[in-house]
């Protein structure tokens, strides 16, 4: 089984996903993680990247945006 996780997005945990399969069957999970490159000079990206950086690294909150997931 081929588990694509885009982590950006969907802020899902992998492992929470490949236990799921597991669960439901699959031998074998294989994981490939997509991400995101940003594009510092792109409008406000920069200052956000800055600001994320003096942030608690939370699970429950964007990175880069200061809001929750829901």
């Amino acid at each position: 089984m081929l588990l694509v996780d885009d982590t950006w997005n969907a802020g899902n945990h992998v492992q929470s996903a490949a236990a799921a399969l597991r669960f439901a069957g699959a031998g074998t999970v294989v994981v490939v993680v997509l991400g995101r490159h940003l594009n510092r000079d792109y409008e406000d990206t920069a200052a956000h990247v800055e600001q994320a950086r003096l942030r608690q690294f939370s699970w429950d909150v964007c990175s880069v945006r200061p809001w929750a997931h829901s």
